[in-house]
C-alpha cells in the first residue's frame, strides 16, 4: 500500500502514539465509545499489518471533549507535549482532520510542531512527512478543508437554532 516501505521499517524503532477524537460528522447514532472504539480497531488493523504489533495501550489517547481548539481538548495537548520528545516520531490517527479542525492559528501551531520535530503523521491512507514540502502542503490543505466544513457546519446548525427558536421552541 505504501510506496515508501522503509520509513514504515524506520518506525519500528521509535514509539508512535495513536489519537482518537469523535467528530460531528461521525455516524451521531453512536456514542462516542462506539465511534472511539470503532478507530481503535482501524488503527490497530494497521499497525498490526504494518508494523507487526499494535500501538501499545500506554500510546493511545482518546479525546472525549468536542473542542474545536487545542486549548479546548486536553488529550491533544498530552500529544503535544509528548511530540517533542525524540522517541516518538509518529502519530497514528484516522484521518489528519482528526488533529485540528480549529482556526488557522492552531493549525499552524500544529504544522510548525510536526515538521520541526520530524513526526510523521500517519494515516490508513498516507503518511505525511511534514518535512516534504508536498506532503506539508497536502497536509495543510486537508486542515484548512477541515476547518472551512466546520464553519459551514456551525453556520447550519446556528440557523437551524434560529429557526427553532422562532417556532417557539427553546
Amino acid at each position: 500500500m505504501y510506496n515508501n516501505h522503509s520509513i514504515i521499517e524506520k518506525l519500528k524503532a521509535f514509539e508512535i502514539l495513536d489519537y482518537f477524537r469523535k467528530s460531528r460528522t461521525d455516524d451521531p447514532s453512536l456514542s462516542v465509545e462506539e465511534v472511539l472504539s470503532k478507530h481503535e480497531a482501524i488503527l490497530d488493523e494497521w499497525a498490526e499489518r504494518n508494523l507487526g504489533e499494535v500501538i501499545p495501550e500506554e500510546n493511545k489517547y482518546r479525546e472525549v471533549v468536542s473542542g474545536e481548539t487545542i486549548a479546548d481538548r486536553p488529550e491533544f495537548q498530552k500529544v503535544l507535549t509528548l511530540i517533542e520528545s525524540p522517541k516518538i516520531k509518529a502519530i497514528l490517527v484516522v484521518e489528519v482532520q482528526r488533529l485540528s479542525r480549529g482556526d488557522l492559528e492552531d493549525a499552524g501551531r500544529l504544522i510548525k510542531l510536526l515538521r520541526y520535530t520530524n513526526t510523521l503523521v500517519i494515516t490508513p491512507m498516507k503518511i505525511f512527512d511534514l518535512t516534504d514540502e508536498y506532503d506539508r502542503d497536502m497536509f495543510e490543505r486537508e486542515l484548512k478543508r477541515g476547518n472551512e466544513f466546520l464553519e459551514y457546519q456551525k453556520k447550519i446548525m446556528g440557523r437551524g437554532r434560529i429557526l427553532s427558536v422562532s417556532q417557539g421552541n427553546y
